[in-house]
């Protein structure tokens, strides 16, 4: 019974934390969907990178009443959050699950991205050494890629930031998501690198 109703708190605080955000009035409210929580269905172009597991999401918010294990908790609380739009509020609970397992790399560069968002799109040193941490166990990670590139649009390195998004365009081309997400991206690397709409067109599709 004590167990139950420790879960029953967990999932009480999320109800609230989110209520209170909206009512607030005072979050950064995500303008985009967080990559975090999405799940890629279309197949890879590169057999050499994996499909990122996404992080848990609103729909998944019961499961806190079940969940034992502390980092699943905060995981899904922060995704939640995230999920939501909530991404001020997402960075803390996911600050805890990495916390609790920093060997996570979804846990990591869903935090990334939280204060990314949280930061209205900018890369800020925190959400950077998230993103570093996760390349240097992984290098094919895509969210990691894909925030890093922005990391080096926003620091004036855009021939850099244009290959890396349009490698990632050759990787993830079938799925809508990441699809929209780079074409809203690439065309400011593209433009500050004297590259036409037409050749980024035919950069992105070519080895696909």
């Amino acid at each position: 019974m004590i167990l139950i109703a420790k879960r029953r708190i967990w999932l009480r605080r999320a109800t609230l934390l989110a209520s209170a955000a909206i009512a607030a009035g005072s979050v950064s409210v995500m303008r985009v969907a967080p990559l975090t929580t999405h799940v890629l269905r279309a197949p890879l172009n590169s057999t050499a990178t994996s499909a990122p597991t996404p992080l848990p999401g609103i729909a998944s918010l019961p499961m806190l009443l079940w969940s034992d294990a502390e980092p699943q908790r905060w995981a899904i609380m922060g995704g939640s959050l995230l999920q939501a739009g909530l991404s001020g509020f997402s960075v803390s609970p996911l600050t805890r699950a990495v916390a609790a397992d920093s060997h996570d790399l979804t846990l990591r560069a869903a935090l990334g991205e939280a204060v990314v968002l949280a930061h209205g799109g900018a890369v800020t040193n925190d959400a950077k050494s998230e993103f570093e941490a996760v390349l240097a166990a992984d290098p094919n990670e895509l969210l990691a890629r894909f925030y890093m590139a922005h990391w080096l649009l926003q620091n004036g390195k855009p021939k850099l930031a244009l290959v890396k998004w349009v490698g990632l365009m050759r990787t993830v081309g079938k799925d809508p998501l990441w699809y929209d997400r780079l074409w809203d991206v690439m065309p400011r690397a593209a433009e500050q690198v004297g590259v036409s709409p037409l050749a980024l067109q035919a950069l992105c599709v070519a080895g696909m």
